[in-house]
């Protein structure tokens, strides 16, 4: 079983995204946390870090080639959960060729939709706490215009498959995981 799961910055994708590994035994693929991993890469590290800390996507060469890698090392697994990949059409299709080539498929895609003040609003409250370079004002206003611009067309690319559900974000995250494991349990 493989499974996408969308949101805005601050959606809980993560937080989701691990405790469907979890009940599902999937892999959890999160391309931010990849990335982040990859910063002290002594060829790619510093330009991950440039763009991460810039709050703009990693370029699809870049991201495509690291997501590929780590599917290929775990891929004996049950399948994945994928959280903050693909992020952009290309990506999409690539996943969809990578998909492909080691016959299997996309099974869903979870929206986890929640306005752009509530995700603002989390991310700042994150960022008290979470260390993390991109988790202030400037970036996260930057990776929201991003996401609605670039990230957000893809639903209708997985809509277009009948892959896509969306759920309520700003729900608590006990009832967004009683909500996900009903799409999951309907899809069995």
């Amino acid at each position: 079983m493989n499974i996408i799961i969308f949101g805005p910055p601050g959606a809980g994708k993560g937080t989701q995204a691990e405790i469907i590994a979890k009940n599902k035994k999937l892999n959890h693929l999160s391309s931010g946390e990849l990335s982040r991993q990859m910063i002290n890469d002594k060829v790619l590290g510093e330009k991950i870090k440039k763009y991460l800390d810039s709050g703009n996507l990693i370029p699809n060469p870049i991201i495509i080639n690291i997501v590929e890698k780590y599917i290929q090392e775990n891929k004996q697994k049950n399948g994945f959960i994928f959280d903050g990949y693909p992020r952009n059409i290309g990506q999409a299709h690539a996943l969809d060729k990578l998909a492909k080539e080691h016959n299997t498929t996309i099974d869903l895609v979870i929206n986890l939709q929640l306005s752009e003040s509530e995700a603002l609003k989390r991310i700042m409250l994150r960022g008290q706490s979470s260390g993390r370079s991109d988790d202030n004002l400037e970036i996260t206003k930057k990776r929201l215009k991003i996401y609605r611009e670039r990230t957000k067309p893809i639903l209708d690319y997985y809509q277009q498959q009948k892959k896509l559900k969306t759920i309520n974000g700003k729900k608590t995250i006990t009832e967004i995981s009683q909500d996900i494991k009903n799409l999951i349990d309907k899809i069995k």
